[in-house]
């Protein structure tokens, strides 16, 4: 285990971030590996730039296009590395970035400024790096690029060009990356936006064609309920008389028959508060649609304990303590699918790793009352929580998704926040602050 602040500990936080920024961004690894061969190796011979041309082969660095070609080669064969490297490929493929990109065409460009091949080659990078990476990435990769091939060109030659030429480029490549990042940027928040009023136009949709089997469902449990125990009484009846015809119904599963048309009618009800949550959690505009009011913590976990309609032995999974109760402005509605997908999403855990227990409690602060809302399941790895309340579809097993993001949105709503603490296989802990009230 690294200590905290120690190289190592820095090393593999870093390696935690760019694993993270793969894992969301998805670069062609290989692709960028086989161009980065054919181009620093082919184009350093003459045949296929002319030693004569503007900006051409003959005074570029033959170690440093070595040095390229050696870390795209290690990208390329990746899948052969030895398994304990293979943890370390977020960090490679970073320093591959850099070297490759910024840092090398930077470094040609000082060589020879007014080589218009070199000016194209390095205008390049800016658009390479935008697809490659996130944008806060190719900001850093492109001034660390940047700072260190102008470093090493002031080592290697014992002068720095200062011509207002080279800063006047640099300049206009800055602010056009600046220009690029916010394009890229306003593109990926209306494909968000679409995607969510796809997914609100598909849920409302499914929404309306699950609700009528399930109002179905609920009636017919309804009626069916009122007379189901004369069936019960009779066949007790003609049984203790040993009537003849009487077929046995095992122990059990007459247990099970008593009380099925409870259980069939609460997952049904259910159903339908499922139906609410998952609609709730892609619309946008569900702020605006509920009404603002004073209320009470406990009475808005009361009530989303009764809408859960739990089994009997989940319920006795939960541990309210109800002594510190408190107002707050907000929506009930809103509130309740909160601690609704924060007990789904504890309950799922539990199940999951067949242990834990759910602790509910409420405390005070100066600024804001804190609802306590822990489970004692599986807890969660610090990667996880660092994009827990991201809205992105994610594996459930890793509590991301659409749900804790929806909670987000809500708590900031209120004007509070919502936080987590978690040991991986201890526990999770999710705080809710709550405004106080002024005069309260």
């Amino acid at each position: 285990m690294f200590k905290i602040g120690s190289p190592k500990y820095l090393v593999a936080r870093l390696n935690r971030k760019f694993e993270r920024s793969i894992r969301d961004f998805n670069p062609p690894l290989t692709p960028f590996a086989i161009l980065g061969l054919i181009y620093y190796s082919l184009f350093y011979f003459p045949w296929l730039l002319p030693l004569g041309a503007k900006g051409g082969a003959g005074d570029e660095s033959l170690i440093l296009r070595l040095i390229a070609i050696f870390l795209c080669l290690g990208l390329l064969l990746r899948k052969k590395w030895p398994e304990n490297a293979q943890k370390w490929l977020p960090v490679y493929w970073y320093i591959t970035l850099i070297y490759c990109l910024p840092f090398f065409f930077t470094f040609m460009f000082l060589l020879s400024p007014s080589a218009e091949l070199r000016l194209m080659a390095f205008s390049s990078i800016i658009f390479w790096l935008v697809l490659l990476v996130d944008l806060a990435s190719a900001f850093i990769l492109l001034f660390v690029g940047m700072v260190a091939a102008a470093g090493v060109f002031w080592l290697e030659k014992g002068y720095y060009p200062t011509t207002p030429y080279i800063f006047n480029i640099f300049a206009v490549y800055i602010v056009f990356l600046i220009l690029i990042a916010f394009l890229v940027k306003n593109k990926k928040k209306l494909e968000t936006e679409k995607k969510l009023r796809t997914a609100e136009a598909v849920g409302s949709g499914i929404a309306h064609e699950m609700r009528t089997p399930l109002s179905a469902i609920i009636m017919g449990i309804e009626g069916a309920k009122k007379y189901f125990p004369v069936f019960i009484d009779t066949y007790q009846l003609a049984r203790r008389n040993n009537l003849e015809g009487v077929k046995n119904i095992p122990t059990k599963r007459f247990e099970v028959l008593s009380t099925l048309f409870d259980d069939i009618e609460r997952e049904a009800k259910f159903g339908n508060v499922f139906i609410d949550m998952l609609l709730c959690n892609v619309k946008q505009d569900v702020y605006e649609q509920n009404s603002v009011e004073m209320l009470t913590i406990g009475d808005c976990i009361h009530k989303a304990l009764q809408r859960y309609s739990f089994a009997e032995e989940k319920e006795n999974f939960i541990h309210w303590d109800d002594n510190h109760d408190f107002y707050f402005m907000g929506s009930a509605e809103l509130i309740e699918y909160v601690l609704l997908n924060l007990l789904k999403n504890a309950l799922y855990q539990i199940e999951k790793a067949s242990k834990g227990e759910i602790f509910v409690w409420q405390t005070e602060g100066r600024n804001f009352n804190i609802l306590h809302f822990k489970d004692t399941a599986t807890g969660m790895s610090e990667e996880i929580k660092e994009t827990l309340f991201q809205q992105h579809m994610g594996d459930k097993s890793n509590r991301v998704g659409l749900g804790l993001a929806f909670c987000a949105r809500v708590m900031q709503a209120v004007g509070g926040r919502i936080e987590c603490h978690s040991l991986e296989n201890e526990f999770s802990e999710f705080l809710l602050y709550f405004p106080k009230i002024k005069g309260l």
